[in-house]
């Protein structure tokens, strides 16, 4: 097969795909194809396909999925802490044993006791 036929089968099978996707007639689009002898066999084909199958919009969760599955992303609260550079990790752990010794500090040094808040006295507008 010539590069030129190939191409005009490769017009002929668009058209039929595109017609097919409208929901236009697929027997006009390849009667109107200059290779109809070989678009006309797939033609009951597409034909058949498109009616037996319909198109279903996929569930928001999967979509998501399946986009984080195919650009690496990840996906759950454990999967991002682990994904977070050392960095993070250390600075993490040394606010925490800070906000630890904070709390051991105050309770050693007995200053658990809640202070006495003072009011003061606001001008107010006459």
């Amino acid at each position: 097969m010539s590069s030129q036929s190939d191409s005009k089968a490769q017009d002929a099978f668009g058209a039929l795909a595109a017609g097919a996707q409208t929901g236009g007639d697929i027997e006009s689009a390849a009667a109107h194809s200059e290779v109809m002898a070989e678009a006309g066999e797939f033609a009951d084909l597409i034909g058949a396909l498109t009616s037996a199958f319909e198109p279903v919009e996929p569930a928001v969760k999967f979509a998501d999925e399946l986009r984080a599955d195919l650009l690496g992303e990840p996906q759950g609260l454990l999967e991002r802490l682990r994904k977070m550079p050392a960095r993070v990790h250390i600075a993490a752990a040394l606010a925490l044993i800070a906000g630890c010794l904070l709390f051991v500090m105050r309770r050693l040094f007995g200053s658990d006791a809640p202070q006495d808040i003072q009011e003061e006295a606001v001008a107010t507008p006459l």
